[in-house]
Formats: structure tokens, sequence, C-alpha cells
């Protein structure tokens, strides 16, 4: 099967689509041609092609980012194109945009994230403000045109069911990893925590408030859309980590902690358990729905009690860890993944 897959480069969408793309290949002998949104990295060209899938590039805006309506346009057309050129099978969009298109092959739309429903549970808020309003027609656009929409968790699914009255099913296909062969037991008495510092979802100023111990911020402090963010204190910054970085400081760390206020699925979170930590989250429907018993919850918004949490775990936290490992292996692989998509394109009406 020749594939067109679309990603653009901030954070968990890459990660997913680089690595199903890669499992697909090595799988399904799938051809993956991956259309970037964005100027890809060197390390990001690397990945794809160590993933043995054709990258390519187009600087264009997200939907969500300011004064994209031109580039939102742009995409429509410029994968619309490519599938054509490429003799696509199937299109798997991943963004909204790239779902609104006139071909003759089916097309796959997976949500991953979204502006309403980051609104509503980021900073309380409800109703499409006249500012988005374009951005709202778009996503009921594209979910109404695909023929197939998929979601990275229940929760996600029924977010968007709601915010914007969808009728059509939203299949729910978990996120993979792939694991490494084995998780180190050597743990240092440090907790790691990662995200775009900017983003208000990531909640890091909860982190700074309850800190206990060493604690280490790895990510992006720059916006996209210009302006830098900063690492309140005791928090320790570690900046942006190449791959192999953060995978080193995920073998050291004892604890990874998220406290988002909104969070899909959870990427970060999942490389941590399959790397050995164990896992300290905030308590939101994502979470738990992805982690069950294995992991330890706080309440969201609530410092004493994660502090109250935070030692606790410190103090014993490999039945945890081994816990969070075993979950994410059962059910959150790549191979898993990739084998659900495999399914799924199979079943898609031509």
């Amino acid at each position: 099967m020749r594939l067109l897959i679309t990603t653009d480069l901030l954070g968990g969408v890459w990660d997913f689509s680089v690595t199903l793309a890669r499992a697909l290949r090595l799988r399904h002998a799938a051809q993956v041609t991956l259309l970037a949104l964005g100027e890809p990295s060197a390390a990001q060209r690397v990945e794809a092609r160590n993933a043995g899938v054709s990258l390519l590039a187009e600087p264009l805006k997200l939907e969500w980012m300011q004064d994209s309506d031109a580039d939102v346009t742009a995409t429509r057309t410029r994968v619309q194109r490519l599938a054509r050129e490429i003799g696509a099978d199937l299109v798997h969009a991943n963004q909204f945009a790239a779902a609104c298109i006139d071909v003759d092959v089916p097309v796959v739309l997976t949500l991953h994230s979204d502006v309403l429903s980051w609104r509503r549970w980021t900073l309380g808020a409800s109703g499409v403000p006249p500012e988005w309003s374009s951005y709202a027609s778009l996503v009921r656009e594209a979910i109404q045109r695909a023929d197939t929409v998929t979601a990275v968790s229940k929760f996600l699914a029924d977010q968007m069911s709601e915010l914007y009255g969808c009728s059509k099913r939203i299949e729910v296909v978990y996120n993979g990893w792939p694991p490494p062969p084995s998780a180190s037991t050597a743990r240092q008495r440090l907790t790691l925590l990662a995200g775009r510092a900017w983003d208000a979802a990531k909640n890091i100023g909860l982190a700074a408030q309850a800190a206990c111990g060493d604690v280490y911020l790895a990510g992006d402090t720059r916006h996209p859309d210009g302006g830098q963010a900063g690492v309140p204190e005791p928090l320790q910054p570690l900046g942006f980590l190449q791959r192999a970085e953060l995978e080193e400081w995920l073998r050291r760390a004892a604890i990874y902690l998220s406290p988002a206020k909104y969070d899909p699925f959870g990427f970060l979170p999942l490389q941590a358990a399959l790397h050995g930590c164990a896992l300290l989250l905030s308590d939101i429907p994502s979470y738990r729905e992805v982690w069950g018993d294995a992991a330890v919850f706080f309440r969201s918004g609530d410092a004493d009690d994660l502090r109250r949490q935070w030692q606790r775990l410190l103090d014993e936290p490999s039945a945890m860890a081994m816990r969070a490992r075993e979950r994410a292996l059962a059910h959150y692989t790549a191979d898993t993944t990739a084998d659900a998509y495999a399914r799924l394109y199979a079943s898609v009406p031509v």
C-alpha cells in the first residue's frame, strides 16, 4: 500500500507520524510519504530517513496558528496534488485542513488535540469565540469529509463529538511507541517532566509550587508564534532535548511527572513508562483512561495533594514503575498501533 501521511513538527504529532510510518513499513510493507507542514530540523530529517520513509516539507502554518487562512488553503491544495502525484492508495491526515481534499482515494483523519477542548480543560472556557469561528468550521468540515475518523483516546473522541455536534462515529486507536529492550533499574532520586513551557495546558507552574527534590524540565520555551516562556524555580531547565538525550534522562529518572490540565493521550508518559519511570499524573480523564491503576494520580490543580503523592512515590517508586511498564507493553507499543491502522485502512470504504 502506498500511503501519504501528513504531519507537523511540534511534539506528539511528529512522534506519532514517523513512528507509525516506520512500523507500517516494517510490518505491512507500506510505502510511506510524509508531508510535513513546517520546516523539519536536521534531527527530524534523520529520523525520517532512519524510518525508511520519504519526507517532504512545506513551510505552511498550522490551522490553529495566527493568520493561517492562506496556509490552510495552500495545505488543502498541496495535499490533494501530492496524493495524485505519488499515486497514493490512501491519505492519512493528521491536521484538519489536510482532510478537506477532493481525491479518489480514502481519507483517514486522526484527531490528536483541538483548540476548543484545550480551552475547555485549560482555561475553563466554553463556546466558540469569534476569532476561532473559521477554525471550528474547518474542524466540522474535516470530520464530515473524512471517510474514517480516529482519535487517540475515548476522552478526545467524546469531546469532539460534543463540542462540534458530530454524529459520525469516531474510532479510538491508542498511540504506541517502540519499547527499549529493557528498562534500567539504576535510578536516581530525581523527577523529570517534559513539554512545551509556553503551553498553559502543561501546567508547569504547579510542579514548581509542589516541587520535591531535584526536578528537571525538558522542553522548548519558544512559542511558534513568537515570544519566550520562563521556567519557574526550583525547576531546572534542560531546554529542548533530542530524542537520544531525552531517553538518557528517562533512563535515569525515578519519576516522570505530568501536571497537565489537558493531554488527550500523552506520548511522553508512555515513553517514560517504557523506559522504567514511575508515573505521577494529574487526575484528568484521559490519563485515567490510558493508565488505570498503573500510575499514581493527584487531584488536578492541587499542589498540596501533588506534594503528598510525590513524596510517597519518591520513597518507593519501583513497584509503580514496573506496573506502568507492563501496561505500556501490553497496550501501547508501536507495533500494536500499526497493526490497528493496517486493519482500519483495509476496512475503509472506497
